[in-house]
C-alpha cells in the first residue's frame, strides 16, 4: 500500500479553471454555436461531437510545456489525456455516468478500456479505504503485458517519457441543459474504486452563455405545435369545446397553472 501523502491529488487553481473553462464551453456555448451555424435538423451525434469540441479546447489551451495535452487512439475512440510536469499526473475526462456503467460492467479480454489499463499500470499499488469485489479478475502475465503495451502507446502519443509519469487521475463530470453541472477529481485503484477524491465543483461558472440565449430566442417561435397546421372542422369543433370549459373553470385552476409553471 502506498503512503497517504503519495495518493493525494494536488493541482494548481489555474489548472483547475483551464480543465473547468474547456469542459464549461465545450458543454455549452461551443455545442450551441455547432448546432447554430449548421441549423441541424436532429442531433444525433451531439454527444460524441462534444467530445470533440473538448479535447480540441484541451489541445489549445495547453500549450506552455508545463501542461501536455495530446490525442491518442484507442480503436475507433480517439481521446486527449492530460500531462501535468510538477506533479507526474497523467490526466483522463469522463463523464459520471460513463463512470458509474464502467465499474457495472464484467471485463472483456479483449480491447480492455484506457481506464483500467491506466490504473493497473499507475496506481497498482493504491487501495481504496472500502473496497467493493471488482469484476475484474486477477492479471496474469499475458494481461500485464497488453496492459502496459495500452498505457505505453498513449504516453508516446502524448509525448511524454515514461520515467516522468506517476500516477493516474480521473477527472469527472455531468452536465444538464448545457451546462457543467458538476466536477471532480479522483484517484482509482485497480478494482475502479476510489481511493481519494477533490471536489472542483466550485470552480464552474453558473452564468449562462449568450449563445444560449441567442438560440433559445430563435426557436421560440416553435412553441406552438398547432402552429401554420389546417385543422378539420371536427376538430375545430372539439377545440372549440375545451376553449369553452377552460374559460368557465378559469378562476379555480389559475393557481394550479401558476404552480406547474414553477
Amino acid at each position: 500500500m502506498s503512503n497517504k501523502e503519495d495518493s493525494q491529488i494536488i493541482a494548481s487553481e489555474k489548472f483547475i479553471g483551464t480543465i473547468t473553462k474547456c469542459l464549461s464551453d465545450a458543454v455549452g456555448d461551443d455545442i450551441l454555436a455547432d448546432i447554430n451555424s449548421r441549423r441541424l435538423s436532429t442531433q444525433n451525434s451531439k454527444p460524441t461531437r462534444i467530445w470533440d469540441l473538448i479535447n480540441t479546447n484541451m489541445c489549445e489551451r495547453f500549450e506552455n510545456g508545463f501542461v501536455i495535452a495530446n490525442p491518442t487512439k484507442r480503436g475507433a475512440w480517439e481521446l486527449v489525456p492530460v500531462f501535468e510536469r510538477s506533479t507526474g499526473f497523467v490526466y483522463s475526462l469522463m463523464r459520471e455516468q460513463r463512470f458509474a456503467g464502467l465499474k457495472k460492467q464484467p471485463l472483456k479480454r479483449r480491447n480492455k478500456h484506457y481506464l483500467y489499463a491506466f490504473v493497473r499500470s499507475l496506481n497498482r499499488d493504491l487501495i481504496a479505504p472500502h473496497s467493493q469485489v471488482s469484476f475484474f479478475p486477477v492479471d496474469n502475465e499475458n494481461d500485464e503485458d497488453y496492459t502496459r503495451s495500452i498505457v505505453h502507446k498513449i504516453i508516446t502519443d502524448l509525448g511524454v517519457p515514461n520515467e516522468l509519469i506517476k500516477r493516474h487521475a480521473l477527472i469527472l463530470f455531468s452536465s444538464f441543459n448545457n451546462e457543467l453541472s458538476s466536477l471532480r477529481c479522483c484517484m482509482i485503484d485497480s478494482n475502479m474504486n476510489i481511493v481519494t477524491e477533490t471536489d472542483w465543483s466550485n470552480y464552474i461558472n453558473t452564468g449562462e452563455g449568450v449563445i444560449a440565449d441567442r438560440i433559445i430566442d430563435r426557436t421560440s417561435t416553435y412553441v406552438d405545435p398547432a402552429s401554420g397546421l389546417k385543422l378539420k372542422q371536427k376538430a375545430k369543433d372539439k377545440k372549440g369545446q375545451k376553449r369553452d370549459t377552460k374559460e368557465k373553470n378559469k378562476d379555480n385552476v389559475h393557481h394550479d397553472a401558476v404552480d406547474d409553471m414553477e
